[in-house]
């Protein structure tokens, strides 16, 4: 947009997919002896599944940034994800079911100097950002939604490596409605980037 702006936008498709597959199942009746701990078989009932197909669901993203280069960034991307497709699940759960699912993401960085040499803290790169899910698994008539909040540092480590990536993520899942589960989670990432001077042809040897 300008020399020292930048907007960026992206989109991503993946169709959807099937797996089909051949399955057993076999239900036994058994007696343990109590000296030798030994398993012995009464009888065997074999259920044939058959031929079962799975369909896997697509899943369609957009997303919108604007930032300074080497400075500062702040994004956004929505994602759908068309759950309501799985079928022929070889378990079925009675009280679940699955019907499309959506997320939206808002997140950035900051910079406060990247060539600072004096100052170590001004090539910290520091990020933050939140999540909003609702992750297409419907349990006793409820919605399972998930959000989550998350910040992070990538900390210069020298030659070897530009940034060592540390984050954590606090999040709630589920809900307390309909006898169900509502979770609290912490969730830590860390990860090292290669150093862009890897790839930088030399001059002199």
């Amino acid at each position: 947009m300008k020399s020292n702006l930048e907007l960026t936008g992206s989109a991503t498709y993946s169709p959807s997919s099937e797996l089909r597959s051949s399955n057993t199942r076999v239900f036994s009746t058994i007696v343990i002896d109590p000296t030798t701990q030994q398993e012995f078989t009464v009888n065997s009932l074999d259920v044939g599944l058959a031929n079962t197909k799975l369909t896997l669901p697509s899943k369609t993203s957009v997303g919108l940034g604007i930032g300074a280069p080497r400075k500062w960034f702040a994004g956004v991307e929505y994602t759908f994800l068309k759950a309501s497709q799985f079928s022929n699940r070889i378990l079925e759960i009675e009280n679940s079911s699955f019907e499309d699912a959506s997320s939206i993401s808002v997140g950035g960085f900051y910079i406060p100097k990247y060539d600072s040499f004096n100052n170590y803290f001004k090539r910290v790169v520091y990020r933050t950002g939140f999540r909003f899910e609702d992750t297409g698994l419907k349990i006793n008539n409820e919605v399972i939604k998930e959000f989550g909040i998350s910040f992070g540092v990538g900390l210069p480590v020298g030659r070897i490596f530009s940034n060592a990536n540390i984050g954590f993520e606090i999040g709630k899942r589920g809900t307390k409605n309909a006898n169900l589960v509502e979770e609290n989670f912490i969730k830590f990432q860390v990860s090292l980037s290669l150093n862009d001077r890897w790839f930088e042809k030399r001059k002199f040897n």
